[in-house]
């Protein structure tokens, strides 16, 4: 074999090394690739899962912000109510301007406390029915049912049945527990801002003088004492020593003088 031939062997044979190894890094490049391919599509589902964290929260955020606005809105009324009665709750600043998530919860903690002040400034009034029955006796002028002669009556009267539980309106502390005549046994109760409530004709008394009661608490049962014409519960409210009309605190809606 000449030259020329083993030239031409020698340089087929680098030509196919080369070719054996151009093919094996293409093989390689394509692997690179596809790894590459897979990455790049693992981080965009990566990105559209970060994406719709981020709407989620935002969602989030803006119901929280809406609910802010709607407790705002609600001690704001409250407020305005006990303002009247020359009560006022302070009201923290932010609202629903407040953007950070630390500053969000600080305020809602806040909304809670003054809620929470709202809540037992109410159990301080004397709102509420004390006896669940059909008023039959309204407060005013009316006629005795004794004497049928003109005379003022002082409460509300409300049906009952025998022994039914009588409730204290607010919280307060116990000053008479005993027997009164022409209320029969009868309780009051002083309350804060001035307030008293009478509870009279009371088959039986359950809390003694000088205890403290809590709003809604079970104070007695329904009777016939005293000056009665029958099982019924009389029910006054004083505040400073004055007689007020109890219709305009039964019921929390408009007919409240709030």
């Amino acid at each position: 074999m000449d030259r020329k031939n083993i030239l031409i062997v020698f340089l087929s044979v680098i030509v196919l090394v080369l070719l054996f190894k151009l093919d094996g890094a293409s093989e390689k490049c394509e692997e690179g690739t596809k790894r590459l391919e897979e990455r790049l599509n693992n981080l965009e589902e990566s990105l559209k899962e970060k994406d719709k964290q981020l709407k989620q929260a935002q969602e989030e955020n803006k119901k929280l912000l809406a609910k802010l606005e709607d407790i705002e809105e609600k001690i704001k009324k409250a407020n305005k109510a006990l303002r009247r009665k020359g009560i006022r709750i302070s009201f923290p600043q932010g609202g629903i301007y407040i953007t950070d998530l630390k500053d969000i919860n600080l305020y809602t903690k806040k909304l809670e406390l003054n809620l929470e002040k709202v809540l037992k400034t109410i159990r301080d009034y004397p709102v509420g029915v004390p006896l669940y029955g059909r008023i039959t006796s309204r407060f005013g002028w009316r006629r005795d049912p004794f004497t049928g002669k003109r005379a003022f009556h002082s409460g509300l009267d409300f049906r009952a049945y025998y022994k039914q539980p009588v409730f204290a309106t607010a919280t307060g502390k116990v000053v008479y527990a005993g027997w009164e005549k022409g209320y029969g046994k009868m309780l009051k109760i002083r309350h804060k801002y001035g307030y008293i409530t009478l509870y009279a004709h009371l088959y039986h008394i359950k809390v003694r003088s000088g205890q403290w009661v809590r709003a809604g608490q079970i104070i007695g049962y329904a009777g016939s004492t005293g000056r009665s014409t029958g099982v019924h519960l009389h029910y006054e409210i004083r505040r400073y020593g004055k007689l007020i009309n109890p219709i305009k605190f039964l019921y929390l809606n408009r007919r409240n003088t709030f």
